[in-house]
């Protein structure tokens, strides 16, 4: 068979078994990594893990042609192909179907247009990485005007056999058990560490090379311990099932100061480079709750995490792709203030989440959703930018997960394809579900003055400036009641104190202690 051309996403041994080819190319692309300014724990996560993943193929038999970050003179895919051609006179290539737009554009103008230049010829087999099948999920939810997630989850249980009775009902008697999985964390509770790694040889290796290649690049390599192998990821996946799987559901909304996990899995990166398969995690976290070592919410929750979310975000994306990463509903333009890199602003609840990204490339999906994008979306900032910061920050990044979430879900700039409501709050909400404001110079009571908490004049001004929009929204319909009982008076000083704050904080860019 033809060289299998594998990017840094589909690092999957059972692609390269079923497939069998003579030979697997891996690339460490400077370029790509260079063009996107990535944290460096990102860059390095996937470095280590393309290594390590070039072994394991070789272990199993298979020849590795590997083009890392130390050879110079192949700075990107296609000057490596050049000399894999030279080299080894490899004509024939299958490449996986990227998962990323712009990729599978590049892949397929390669393809078309430049490969009888390089004197190669490219097959393209589909993406078996998923469990969803684009062409179908597109003929479902393109004809919607919201393709709801809740009903794709319905029947992506059933399909799949997952939590369901015999008759198909499901277990427990209801689909969806959110509502039980929004307890607050109390500060002194203690929460499991995910399995650290020490970095072996190989990792040790990757980041010498990434601080050495990308020494400008946002982040650090100090502290990494992420696992980089398949039995590592194997073995970090059993821990949170052991550990902290069982209380998973009840604090899944929970935030707590020095507690940057809490009793999240920590596997989304391990996932997304396939590492780690979706259906193995449904399987065990099922089988978990079958056995009595899990409670229903906490494997529903998480399920619904995977074969609901994940997968429905994954739809989404290529059912509107590449407009959909365009769309700005309210015309928000402000671009990110520069404190988004270093997480120094008074505001405790966006420096714990956002300094928890600057060391870590990692903040878990309800700092991102209800703190992160909450002030994004209150503050005006420009979608495309802040979807730009979370591509660039992240180490479980990719653009298919990305998009849909910051775009769609966290700043609710699609027009309402994913999300009938924009996921907005004052103080209120960040106060009951953290212990942040009590660390805070900020009140979260107070809506004017000095010690106001801006979360509370941004959210009480967005509402007053949408309300024609949002009026025949019903699940908007008792905010927006709230916001007209307030005095004009103090809707006035909001105003101005909206007003101040974005010059100060957002367009002066810089931190003002």
């Amino acid at each position: 068979m033809p060289t299998l051309w594998l990017m840094e996403d589909q690092l999957s041994i059972e692609l390269v078994r079923q497939l069998s080819p003579d030979r697997v190319l891996l690339i460490e692309s400077r370029r790509h990594y260079a063009a996107g300014e990535f944290h460096k724990h990102r860059i390095a996560f996937q470095v280590s893990a393309i290594r390590h993943f070039a072994d394991e193929v070789r272990a199993a038999g298979f020849a590795v042609h590997h083009y890392g970050l130390g050879r110079r003179p192949y700075l990107d895919s296609v000057s490596a192909i050049k000399h894999l051609v030279k080299a080894c006179g490899d004509s024939q290539f299958v490449v996986i179907d990227p998962s990323e737009h712009h990729c599978a554009v590049w892949i397929d103008s390669l393809a078309d247009a430049q490969a009888e230049a390089l004197g190669i010829e490219i097959r393209i087999e589909p993406n078996t990485l998923f469990l969803t099948d684009r062409e179908e999920f597109a003929a479902w939810a393109q004809p919607l005007k919201r393709p709801i997630m809740e009903h794709f989850y319905r029947r992506m249980r059933t399909k799949l056999g997952v939590l369901v009775e015999a008759d198909g009902s499901p277990v427990g008697g209801e689909w969806n058990l959110d509502k039980e999985n929004r307890k607050p964390a109390k500060r002194g509770m203690m929460f499991p560490p995910p399995l650290a790694i020490s970095p072996d040889a190989i990792t040790q290796g990757a980041l010498k090379d990434v601080e050495r290649v990308f020494p400008n690049h946002p982040g650090t390599t100090e502290g990494f311990s992420l696992p980089v192998t398949r039995a590592d990821a194997e073995r970090a996946w059993d821990d949170f099932v052991k550990h902290r799987l069982p209380q998973f559901g009840d604090y899944e909304d929970a935030m707590l100061t020095g507690e940057p996990i809490l009793n999240h899995s920590f596997v989304s990166m391990l996932l997304n480079v396939a590492l780690l398969s979706p259906m193995k995690l449904v399987r065990d976290v099922e089988a978990a709750y079958r056995a009595g070592r899990v409670p229903l919410n906490s494997a529903e929750g998480f399920i619904r995490q995977i074969i609901g979310w994940r997968e429905y975000v994954y739809g989404i994306y290529w059912s509107f792709m590449p407009e959909y990463r365009a769309r700005n509903s309210r015309g928000s333009k402000l671009d990110l203030p520069d404190w988004f890199w270093t997480g120094k602003t008074e505001m405790n609840c966006l420096s714990h989440c956002i300094s928890g990204v600057v060391e870590r490339a990692y903040s878990h999906h309800i700092q991102r959703l209800m703190v992160i994008c909450n002030f994004a979306t209150l503050a005006a900032l420009s979608p495309q930018a802040v979807n730009d910061w979370f591509y660039a920050m992240y180490v479980d990044s990719h653009d298919w997960v990305v998009t849909p979430n910051v775009v769609g879900m966290g700043m609710n700039a699609d027009g309402g394809t994913i999300a009938t409501k924009p996921y907005i709050s004052s103080a209120a909400y960040i106060n009951r579900m953290s212990d942040y404001c009590q660390g805070c110079r900020f009140d979260p009571a107070e809506r004017t003055g000095e010690l106001a908490c801006p979360f509370n004049y941004l959210f009480w001004t967005f509402l007053h400036h949408f309300a024609d929009r949002f009026k025949n929204n019903p699940r908007m319909t008792m905010m927006l009641k709230n916001a007209q009982k307030i005095e004009a008076d103090q809707m006035r000083q909001m105003m101005q104190q909206r007003k101040t704050f974005i010059e100060l904080h957002v367009r002066g860019k810089a931190y003002r202690p």
